[in-house]
């Protein structure tokens, strides 16, 4: 066991401690040997001291306290900070150079937006999670709804022990587990619009809820989108870009593996929101044919009640001489001339498919 698991016990985020304990998903520490050491909050400043060590750290809804104590204890940038304390922000990359004082290396501030829901497409969620990085630490602070099914830590521990147990292999399991996670949402929203496109061709759905279901699914593919596609630049920029240098060469082929499904997801989403757009205009043009043939028919039987409706007419004015005044075939002789002409009329229009 490490000199340091048997230490004092500091309080290290003093009235923090607390809410810190309670907020912790996962605190370890890890060496380049592969072994590991479950930690506490009361340990984590000798896990600092100890040059081989790495820290993962990992926390769902920390504080105000909490990352007042957080930034003190890491030298976390006031901007991040900032950031955290806003949320509700957009996915993201960005380096901070070394600052004067005791804390002087080089750290990065991501904002990832993983999914946090798993089912139905009308479930589709996303999270928020901050992710510090230097060399010895990693600190992922998950705000708002986080998923029990996120476990980053399992892909690091995973990985094979020549990429070390350090910043980009940690990196690389972080961003790999969120697009992981991307990916079956794709089949989720695929098989959705299957089921919607089938169900506007037979007309089983009523207007409002194909319509609210086609909208609901094209919210829901922009939303992926939209957290997917910084994520591309995030990962060109750490294989070719302006981080590339922090990241070693035995590390690339991971990330550009990354890369890929990232851009198989983008495109796949792509060709979803094209193939949204189809089935929203096959909707319209089913619903305006439909509207036609109502019309059609409408506008048939209107032909066929106009004979009857003139003729009547005709004997409703006061004339002196009418037929079925001085005949006794009168009347039934127009009845069965207005019944003919109807009938005739009727037929024709079925002919050529108005009624």
């Amino acid at each position: 066991m490490r000199s340091w698991m048997r230490g004092r016990n500091v309080h290290l985020m003093g009235d923090a401690l607390g809410d810190f304990d309670e907020a912790v998903v996962h605190c370890v520490a890890w060496f380049p040997d592969g072994s590991r050491q479950e930690c506490v909050a009361a340990q984590i400043p000798d896990v600092l001291a100890d040059p081989q060590s790495f820290l993962w750290l990992e926390l769902r809804q920390p504080s105000p306290l909490v990352l007042e104590r957080l930034q003190s204890l890491f030298g976390l940038h006031e901007l991040a900070i900032e950031d955290v304390h806003l949320a509700e922000q957009h996915p993201k990359f960005e380096a901070y150079e070394p600052v004067t004082g005791e804390y002087e290396r080089q750290n990065f501030f991501m904002v990832l937006t993983p999914v946090v829901s798993h089912g139905d497409s009308k479930d589709f969620a996303l999270g928020e999670l901050h992710v510090f990085l230097d060399e010895r630490v990693i600190l992922l602070l998950h705000l708002g709804r986080c998923s029990q099914q996120f476990n980053a830590m399992e892909r690091f521990k995973r990985a094979p022990l020549r990429l070390g147990r350090g910043m980009s292999n940690a990196l690389h399991a972080v961003l790999d587990e969120v697009v992981d996670d991307y990916m079956p949402w794709r089949n989720v929203f695929e098989e959705r619009l299957d089921a919607l496109e089938r169900h506007v061709i037979s007309g089983q759905l009523r207007e409002t809820a194909v319509l609210t279901d086609l909208y609901a699914l094209k919210r829901a593919i922009l939303r992926l989108h939209h957290a997917a596609q910084p994520m591309e630049e995030m990962t060109r920029s750490l294989i070719a870009g302006a981080h590339r240098q922090n990241i070693p060469k035995l590390m690339r082929p991971y990330f550009r593996d990354v890369q890929d499904h990232v851009v198989q997801l983008l495109a796949g989403l792509g060709y979803l929101r094209e193939s949204q757009m189809g089935v929203l205009n096959l909707y319209i043009a089913l619903d305006a044919n439909r509207q036609g043939v109502v019309v059609r028919k409408l506008a048939g039987w209107g032909a066929i009640l106009a004979v009857p409706t003139m003729v009547f007419s005709m004997y409703g004015m006061n004339f002196q001489n009418m037929p079925e005044l001085d005949w006794s075939f009168g009347y039934p002789m127009i009845m069965l001339l207005t019944f003919v002409g109807s009938a005739a009329l009727h037929r024709w229009l079925r002919r050529s498919g108005w009624l």
